[in-house]
């Protein structure tokens, strides 16, 4: 044998050798052990300003959207889709203005569920401020008008606020898509619906009400919920303290 052919193989033995002991190793081992990932950055979720919360209400209200008194109980409660859609009239105590949170409209398996929220943290009393009672005097008005023009068509719902023109249960997916076109309509930076429920914690934080109050109103099951918004005051807030820090400095 030729000395080329000598070292051609050599050459060929090794590279087979060679993968084999790769393949041994990825078999005996497990390589993605050794293998460090970056660090996953948390979404940062979206709020609203107080500017922008009175464009997209005022919006609602001059075109009479017929979700607006919804869209309150969103930004100013801070209350979750399903417990807007499985409000019930009964929960609501106008005169005393007070509103009971224990029940939610949702889909479920093809099926629209109208049941209790999970947790006691969820379920609570909250007092209603002026806006919130006056949107929902409206919203019973046009339902009461909206049950007269029905007529013998109108269903009975167990007494939900929140109703079609004939009386039946308003379907999540339809209030995703009516807050959306709102926003378009108000032309507003387009958030989701829970993200206006994050609005009104940062509204909260804005307007330095204490972070245990804002649990409060936000029924959340964890205090460090809370503190997660509230560490991420808006840069309207943050920046009026930094200023107001460098002022207390001598300029």
């Amino acid at each position: 044998m030729s000395p080329a052919r000598a070292r051609s193989a050599i050459s060929a033995c090794l590279r087979s050798a060679l993968s084999h002991a790769v393949r041994e190793e990825l078999v005996t081992r497990n390589v993605a052990q050794f293998v460090t990932l970056p660090s996953v950055r948390k979404k940062k979720r979206k709020a609203w300003t107080t500017d922008e919360v009175r464009i997209f209400l005022e919006s609602a209200r001059s075109a009479r959207d017929a979700m607006f008194a919804a869209y309150v109980l969103a930004v100013v409660l801070g209350l979750r889709k399903g417990e807007i859609l499985g409000l019930t009239w009964a929960d609501l105590d106008l005169d005393g203005g007070e509103l009971t949170v224990g029940r939610q409209l949702q889909r479920a398996s093809g099926e629209l569920l109208h049941r209790e929220t999970k947790t006691e943290a969820s379920d609570d009393t909250l007092p209603l401020p002026d806006v919130v009672i006056t949107a929902l005097r409206h919203r019973q008005e046009a339902q009461r008008a909206d049950r007269a023009k029905a007529g013998r068509a109108w269903q009975d719902t167990v007494g939900l606020v929140f109703t079609t023109k004939t009386g039946l249960p308003i379907e999540p997916r339809n209030f995703n898509r009516s807050w959306d076109n709102r926003c378009d309509r108000a032309e507003v930076r387009k958030i989701t619906i829970h993200d206006a429920r994050r609005s009104c914690a940062t509204l909260l934080v804005d307007l330095d009400v204490h972070p245990r109050v804002i649990m409060r109103i936000l029924r959340h099951a964890q205090f460090s919920v809370t503190m997660e918004i509230y560490s991420q005051a808006s840069s309207a807030a943050t920046k009026a303290a930094l200023h107001k820090l460098g002022d207390s400095l001598g300029g």
